[in-house]
Parts: C-alpha cells; structure tokens; sequence
C-alpha cells in the first residue's frame, strides 16, 4: 500500500513536470523563439513603440531575422527595443541600419523593420544600438485627413457659392452672349500670333549672330576680339575728353572775355567806352577815319603815277618778274608733291 502511494506521487510528478515542460516549450514556441539556433542582441531606441511587445517579429528587408526580447523605458522619452537575432545575420547587417516600427498587415501585430542605410559601414558584432526613425502615426494621418476634409469642405461650399452667382449673374450672361467680344478675341489673338513670329525671328537672328560672335565671325566678333580696334575706341574717346575740357576752358575764357568786354563798355574809363557814349568822340573818330581814307586814296594815285614814271618803271618790272618767278617755282612744287 505503501508502494502504491509512492508510485503514485511519482507518477504525479512527473506529470506536472512533463506538462511544465510542454507548456514551457509552447511559450518558447509562441515567442517565436528558436531552441536550438544561435542568437545575438541589436537594440534600437523610439520615443514611442506604439504598442510593440515582447515576441513581436524583426524584419530585415521585409524577412524575419528574429524577435523582440525586452522591451525597457529608460525615461519619459526614450524607450529601449532589445531585438533577438538570428546570428547568421552579423554578416549581412551593417551598424549603420536604420530601424522603424510597422505593423504585420494592414491591422497586424506590430513589428520592428531593419532597412539598410546607405554608404558602407563595419558589420554588427552583438550589443550595438541602432539609429531609429520616427513612424508615421496613424492618428497623425487621421488629423491631417480630417483637416483636409474640412479644406474640401469649405473649398467645395466656395466654388458651390462661385457657381451660383456665375449662373445668376445679368452681366456674365451679357457678356457671354455679345458677339463682338469673339471677334475681337480672334484679333487679338491673330496680333497675338504675328507678334510671336516677329519675336521668333529676333530671337533665332539674335542667336544666329551669338553664335557667330561665339565661333570669332561677324561684326560683334570683331568689336570683342579686336585689340587694335579696342585701342583707336579708347584713344578716341580720350580725344573726345580733351576736346570737351578743351571747349569747357573755352567757354569759361569766352564767359570772362564778355564779362570784361562788358565791364569795358558800361563802367570803363578806357576809348571804347568814350566812343559808344561820346558823342562827340564818335564824330572826330569818324572824321579821323575819313581822312585816313582819303590819305589812303591819294596814296594810291601817286603810287601808281609812281610805276608808269620812267625813273621807276624798272624797279617795278623787276618787282613784278620776281613776283612771277615765285609764282612759277611754287607751282612746279605742287605739281611734284601731287
């Protein structure tokens, strides 16, 4: 009797532990744990997981690579992923990946996506922290919806709004029902296009001559490239600057001449002004100035009773084949030069 109490309890224990056992297995199992494989720890950092727990999936590019072990607030910002890792992966992933939450489907278990980053960078070796990027909430697309469907709304209740008073309106169906306004349009859209065609042609002549220009042709070519022309512009410009100071200096002589001219005339002690407010003065000028004229004159008569008196008829005509004679000697030097 004895016996049989002792091989029942036994038999009891063994029970209880066969099924500890299986449902320790099936717990292992569900956590998507493997028993007989080797692992290795990444871990990654996200302001919120948004309902990521311990035992959901790890992807790398879409494929289960392992799973979530712990899952750790470390502040009231940072919370920790401690994801298990099928070692056959220290090879393939680079520490330089980048991890972000995503959900098993449309409405799944969530789960932890590793994407490869670009540029290259060591492998993993176990224990290193991932850089993470932020998910798009679903709330945060739901409000940003909702605030588009609002903006539809009221873009929608304008244009109904725009529509009606189009429809209502005497003016607009005036305007649409005068005829002249379409002949008018189709002239102007006839100036329109004869304007685009002279500006077509400009612009392909201003191209044409660019390209000449480019390729050292044509009259612009010659303006840019031509140094001997450059400097006669130059040199002539700078003619052009000594002739305007030139005048300038002119003119402000010419101004102080008159001024002084002027002065001389209305306020001067001198002859000038004697003889234009003088009368008397101008009346013994003019006389002086006719018996300089009349001396003048009877010079002249006895000048040339002078050239027909046998006693200087020679001197004259001496006079006279010199004057030839240089006259002669002064055309053969022009006709040489020519």
């Amino acid at each position: 009797m004895q016996n049989q109490t002792i091989n029942s309890v036994k038999l009891g224990l063994f029970v209880m532990a066969g099924m500890f056992l299986l449902i320790l297995t099936l717990y292992v199992l569900g956590k998507n744990r493997d028993l007989f494989g080797a692992r290795f720890d990444l871990k990654t950092r996200f302001v919120d997981v948004n309902g990521l727990v311990e035992g959901n999936n790890v992807r790398y590019s879409g494929i289960d690579v392992g799973s979530v072990s712990k899952v750790q607030i470390l502040n009231d910002t940072v919370i920790e992923v401690t994801m298990n890792i099928d070692k056959k992966m220290k090879g393939i992933i680079r520490n330089n990946a980048i991890t972000a939450l995503g959900t098993d489907g449309l409405i799944g278990n969530r789960v932890v996506n590793i994407s490869p980053a670009e540029g290259s960078a060591p492998y993993v070796e176990g224990g290193e922290i991932l850089l993470s990027k932020p998910e798009i909430s679903t709330q945060a697309m739901l409000q940003t919806l909702h605030r588009s469907n609002e903006n539809i709304a009221a873009i929608s209740e304008e244009l109904r709004s725009t529509v009606h008073r189009i429809n209502t309106s005497a003016q607009l169906a005036e305007l649409l029902e005068d005829r002249s306004i379409t002949a008018n349009l189709k002239a102007s859209l006839v100036h329109l296009h004869e304007t685009t065609e002279r500006a077509s042609a400009l612009m392909a002549s201003a191209h044409q001559t660019l390209s000449l220009a480019s390729t050292g042709k044509g009259p612009p070519a010659t303006l840019l490239t031509d140094t001997t022309l450059a400097l006669e512009l130059q040199q002539a410009v700078q003619k052009i600057k000594t002739v305007e100071n030139s005048a300038e200096r002119l003119a402000n002589d010419l101004d102080a001449i008159a001024a002084s001219v002027d002065k001389d005339l209305n306020q001067g002690p001198g002859t000038v002004n004697a003889v234009l407010k003088d009368s008397l003065m101008a009346e013994r000028l003019r006389q002086t100035i006719d018996n300089v004229e009349k001396g003048t004159a009877a010079f002249n008569v006895n000048m040339e009773a002078m050239r027909h008196n046998f006693l200087f008829r020679g001197y004259f005509k001496k006079l006279e084949k010199e004057q030839k004679k240089a006259e002669q000697e002064a055309a053969k030097q022009k006709n040489t030069r020519q």
